[in-house]
This record gives structure tokens, C-alpha cells and sequence, in this order.
């Protein structure tokens, strides 16, 4: 009778301890389940960043790394918009575009939209991407294919605005789509 009347206590206690943590285990599932959706979001979104700055083209001069992300084009406006981003390797510059130009496969030449482009000086902090679109006009027909996108640049380091470093940087079938 003893055993038996130990065992019922003893489980008795066990059931009551098993129903206080209970509330404590459902508490941290609930905020383990909150923290889990918002990591969730977070990767949706870092996700979506790299797909957004996977380069279709990308070199590389004089330090500084150029990469073309997108070329969209509008058949109503007929414009096309190139994207991409210019990243310093080494240092801190000041870089200058000059004849922006490009080249379609028909062998059409197109020059710079200033009015709706981005502006053709920029300042890199090292190892920042910097966005830049180039929008050119009057395109002739809906081309498919950017035979080649060039452009001058002029670097000039921040430690030293004496010390100038000119690229030639060109680009060659470029993809592009139309809206």
C-alpha cells in the first residue's frame, strides 16, 4: 500500500511539473517560431540583392571593377538603360566617365542620354559599389544584343588628386530586354 501511495505522489508531482514547464516550452516554441519567420524574410530579401547584382558582364582596370547587371529596353520611349555597378579595389577615388558610347549588332552607333542618365562623376569608397545607369535614345528597331558599351574613365585617388589613371573600358554582347 505504501509502494502504491509513494508512486501516486510521486507522479502526481511529476504530472504537475510537466504541466508548469509545459507553458514555459510553448512560450519559447512561439518566440523560436517569430525569430524563424523574420530570418526567413531576411533571406528571401538577401536572396533577392544578389540576383539583383549578379553581373551579365563584368572586368576589371586599373583597380576598380565594373559590372554590368542589366540592359532594359522600352520600345515606346525607345531607349535602352544600362546598369551597372563600379567598385574601387585599392583605395578611395574620384573616377570621371567620358564618351559613354555604344554599339548595336546592326552596327547603329548610339551616345549618352545625360538628361536621364546617372551623373558621369562618381566618388568610391573602397570595396562600396556604386549604382550607375546610362539611358541612350532613339534606338533604331528593338535590338536583342549590345554588340559593344565602352566609355573612358578618369581615376584619380583621394590621398593624391594630382595622380590621374586613365581605362579604356568596353563591353561586348550585351543582352537586352524589352518591356
Amino acid at each position: 500500500m505504501n509502494k502504491t501511495l509513494l508512486l501516486f505522489a510521486l507522479s502526481f508531482v511529476t504530472f504537475g511539473y510537466t504541466q508548469t514547464n509545459f507553458e514555459e516550452v510553448k512560450k519559447e516554441n512561439e518566440n523560436l517560431q517569430s525569430l524563424n519567420k523574420v530570418l526567413t524574410s531576411e533571406n528571401e530579401y538577401l536572396k533577392k540583392v544578389l540576383d539583383i547584382n549578379k553581373p551579365m558582364l563584368e572586368t576589371e582596370k586599373e583597380n576598380s571593377a565594373f559590372k554590368i547587371t542589366k540592359a532594359v529596353g522600352n520600345t515606346k520611349d525607345k531607349t535602352i538603360v544600362l546598369t551597372f555597378l563600379v567598385e574601387t579595389k585599392n583605395e578611395n577615388k574620384k573616377m570621371v566617365f567620358e564618351d559613354i558610347s555604344m554599339v548595336d549588332i546592326e552596327g547603329n552607333g548610339y551616345k549618352i542620354d545625360y538628361f536621364k542618365s546617372s551623373k558621369t562623376f562618381a566618388d568610391l569608397a573602397l570595396n562600396t559599389p556604386i549604382k550607375l545607369n546610362f539611358s541612350f535614345k532613339d534606338i533604331q528597331g528593338n535590338p536583342l544584343f549590345i554588340k559593344m558599351f565602352r566609355f573612358k574613365t578618369t581615376s584619380q585617388p583621394e590621398r593624391n588628386l594630382f595622380e590621374k589613371k586613365k581605362s579604356n573600358v568596353e563591353f561586348k554582347d550585351i543582352n537586352v530586354v524589352w518591356d
